[in-house]
């Protein structure tokens, strides 16, 4: 009786309890508002307080520590020099070494006449970081992977060299600076590598070996070359790609001697390694020495590296080399020209040393903030801008010159319009193709035994080019302006056709604005084409 009282009162207590608790006065009774959605607001939230306010990026992550170097070396012990890295350190013996090397001091480091330092492995490095001098003597050699001077003062007297030729690491992943196949190609770094592949289906410029990289940092540069291709798939005939080389000196930098990042040679069976990368930074910088990351020369050569200089004060500038190797394989072809950038002007000079070629070097997305200043294609370089819409423009001159031509666009896929925008456009004995159509904003353009060849290959939508020279338009030496589509040319001041040979010709020719137009004896301005049906002619501008 007692258990089924028991059970009956803790019933009731139960029932009770889930009234008060879901009655409709009970919160209110218990001293709390009740509030509607309605009533809620995030506006009420204190903007400071509020998470939600504002769109959140999370912060950017740190960049990566440097890779830890070795402990130093000692002077004696190590080097079997003569003193202490934290006075004077003189090493009159040649050593090879077979790992990385890091020197570090507060003196000076001097490597006496004929002494070689060498360590001839793929990627090994030789580090200096001294407060004092570098000074390599006569004839004295540092041979490495990746060669890096820090010191106040460098000098590389005659016949002394800093060799990393051939001796690349890996370069950066995810590019294709080394070509696949038997096919015996050059690599590409800098520049594209050669290939000697005929394919009667494609242009000559359709076909290359190794693909450029590295092009957002040629300021800075700090890429390995790439190896070039074999042609014989049991070995490897390829020549290695170029090492590194960098300078960070505070004060006077001295190259009476060489610089070399060239890429390795192939042989007959081989393509050329690409040129390495050389970054020099200094207060000022004086003698008439060497620096190259030049192609290596093979069955088809390599493409020419990166060099880059930031120096104040030039004084008797040393000779400045990233021209693409030699082909044995095609003659005509060698690897394409590497980049020069002059960090203080921002000039960026791209040069193939007179050697000739049917492969490209890439240019790709141009500064806007800082613009360069001037940049130049000379000594039979080729070069390409391949991306779709792109612009290029420079604060001075963009100056073609030795059998320079410059490429807008691909051939074949005349799909997109150009901008060039630069105070002057100089050509001498050099080509301007472009695929698609042109936009051009110049003040003065002048052309000596040049070609402009705008192929918009009847596109409705790019079918017309706007050439506009504010002040001077001068064609010279037979010198030709050709568009097989509309062209527009402007002006303010002056269109000069001096002589034979000299043209301006499209299917629909309009001049405009100019202030006086002179064509010489000999000279055309042709619009529409010779032989160009009515049809054919573009219906407006």
């Amino acid at each position: 009786m007692a258990s089924s009282s028991s059970y009956v009162l803790h019933f009731l207590i139960l029932h009770i309890l889930n009234f008060l608790l879901t009655g409709p006065n009970f919160i209110s009774q218990l001293g709390f508002v009740s509030a509607s959605i309605d009533d809620f607001s995030i506006l009420d939230f204190d903007s400071d307080s509020n998470s939600f306010h504002g769109d959140y990026s999370p912060p950017s992550p740190p960049p990566p520590s440097p890779p830890p170097h070795p402990p130093s070396v000692s002077c004696e012990e190590d080097l079997k020099g003569i003193g202490s890295l934290d006075t004077s350190c003189r090493l009159n013996y040649s050593l090879n070494f077979t790992d990385d090397v890091y020197i570090e001091g507060i003196g000076n480091l001097y490597i006496l006449p004929g002494v070689v330092l060498s360590c001839p492995v793929a990627g090994c490095s030789f580090l200096v970081n001294i407060s004092g001098e570098l000074r390599l003597g006569l004839n004295a050699e540092i041979i490495a992977g990746t060669v890096s001077v820090a010191a106040w003062n460098a000098s590389l007297f005659d016949g002394s060299v800093i060799n990393v030729t051939g001796l690349a690491g890996s370069p950066p992943e995810q590019t294709s600076g080394t070509p696949s196949g038997v096919q015996g190609a050059g690599g590409g770094h800098g520049g594209r590598g050669a290939s000697c592949v005929m394919d009667n289906t494609k242009l000559p410029e359709d076909v290359w070996g190794g693909d450029a990289y590295s092009w957002s940092s040629l300021g800075e540069p700090w890429s390995y070359g790439s190896k070039g291709g074999t042609t014989n798939r049991e070995h490897d005939y390829g020549g290695k790609g170029g090492g590194r080389i960098g300078f960070d000196i505070k004060s006077v930098v001295e190259v009476h001697g060489s610089l070399l990042a060239d890429g390795g040679d192939g042989g007959i069976k081989g393509g050329g390694g690409s040129g390495g990368s050389i970054y020099i930074k200094s207060y000022k910088m004086t003698g008439s020495g060497k620096v190259s990351a030049s192609g290596g020369n093979g069955f088809a050569g390599g493409g020419g590296g990166r060099v880059s200089v930031n120096v104040f004060s030039g004084h008797d500038e040393p000779k400045f080399l990233v021209h693409g190797g030699k082909s044995f394989g095609c003659a005509g072809n060698s690897g394409a020209a590497g980049t020069f950038y002059d960090a203080v002007p921002r000039r960026l000079i791209i040069s193939n040393y007179n050697m000739s070629t049917d492969t490209d070097t890439l240019l790709l997305d141009f500064p806007n903030q800082p613009l360069w200043t001037n940049v130049y294609i000379q000594n039979h370089a080729k070069a390409t801008v391949p991306l779709l819409w792109s612009r290029v423009q420079v604060q001075g001159q963009l100056s073609l010159s030795c059998g320079a031509v410059l490429s807008f666009g691909l051939a074949h896929y005349a799909l997109s319009e150009f901008e060039l925008m630069a105070e002057e456009l100089l050509m001498s004995d050099s080509v301007i193709k472009v695929y698609g159509a042109l936009r051009m904003a110049v003040k003065i353009h002048l052309m000596w035994n040049s070609k402009m060849l705008i192929d918009g290959d009847g596109d409705a939508i790019v079918t017309t080019s706007l050439l506009e020279a504010s002040n001077l338009v001068v064609l010279r030496e037979s010198s030709v302006i050709h568009s097989n589509a509309n062209l527009g040319v402007h002006g303010q001041g002056s269109l000069n056709l001096s002589g034979p040979g000299d043209l301006i010709e499209a299917q629909r020719l309009v001049l405009s604005l100019f202030y006086s137009i002179s064509v010489g004896p000999g000279s055309v301005l042709r619009g529409p084409l010779e032989n160009a049906s009515n049809n054919y002619v573009t219906p407006r501008l």
